[in-house]
């Protein structure tokens, strides 16, 4: 998505020609690297993201380059597109995707935010995890998995008709992106819970831990996309899995 707004949205509010703009995505994920090269993904006109690294490989390059990095200032990101919320921190852990949406999906219901730790009994590395909230009156059933073996039985028991979800969020990963592939590796050590529960400290301190608070993403449908789910919208940031040449 980030990648596809750089060339289009970002370019034409910066003055920037798209075709000059190099997209570096630094992932958890090894399955960035195939997906920025598959055509279906790339809506801009260019290649939406053109390089990707996982966080092990910048991890080696650091390391090779003898950066200490806790001897470096801190420093702001750039003011465009620079900021973050507590929602977007927690996609990272098994659960994160979905209660994100979760806090947003209420305010849009009801005009107001819930507490923002009102859904947090989704969070744990269960693999196959279930929950049942009522936002304003309306029943939602959702469902988490992480890891492609939870995934497979989850999906198996709703084609069979045993279950079914209003919602479902779906990782590889075993605790999600967390401990995703290309993430640094200790041997004979799992870390994507201790990742976890980093990024949920990370979300709690933060001022803005609602996504529809961002406002570099307001900023992005006021002036560019319109709306959610506007055509605009669609076309350059979802994609269909099923058209891609796997």
């Amino acid at each position: 998505m980030f990648g596809t707004i750089s060339k289009t949205y970002i370019a034409e509010k910066m003055g920037v020609d798209p075709a000059n703009i190099v997209s570096v995505s630094i992932m958890p994920c090894v399955a960035k690297k195939y997906e920025c090269d598959v055509d279906a993904v790339n809506d801009s006109g260019f290649k939406d993201v053109d390089i990707v690294i996982n966080t092990r490989e910048l991890d080696t390059m650091i390391t090779a380059d003898g950066i200490k990095t806790a001897e470096l200032p801190e420093e702001d990101f750039d003011e465009f597109f620079g900021e973050g919320t507590g929602a977007g921190v927690i996609f990272g852990a098994t659960g994160g995707v979905m209660e994100a949406a979760l806090r947003s999906a209420y305010f849009l219901i009801t005009g107001e935010n819930p507490p923002a730790d009102a859904f947090e009994n989704v969070r744990g590395m269960d693999g196959w995890k279930e929950a049942t909230f009522t936002i304003n009156g309306i029943k939602l059933s959702i469902a988490i998995t992480n890891g492609l073996g939870n995934a497979r039985k989850l999906l198996e028991a709703i084609k069979a008709g045993e279950v079914k979800y209003d919602f479902v969020e779906i990782m590889a990963c075993p605790g999600g992106c967390a401990g995703g592939g290309g993430q640094p590796i200790h041997e004979g050590c799992e870390m994507a819970e201790t990742r976890g529960l980093d990024l949920y400290a990370i979300d709690r301190a933060d001022e803005m831990r609602f996504s529809h608070e961002n406002p570099s993403v307001a900023m992005s449908y006021e002036e560019y996309f319109e709306k959610p789910l506007s055509e605009k919208a669609h076309h350059l940031l979802h994609t269909d899995v099923s058209k891609w040449t796997l």
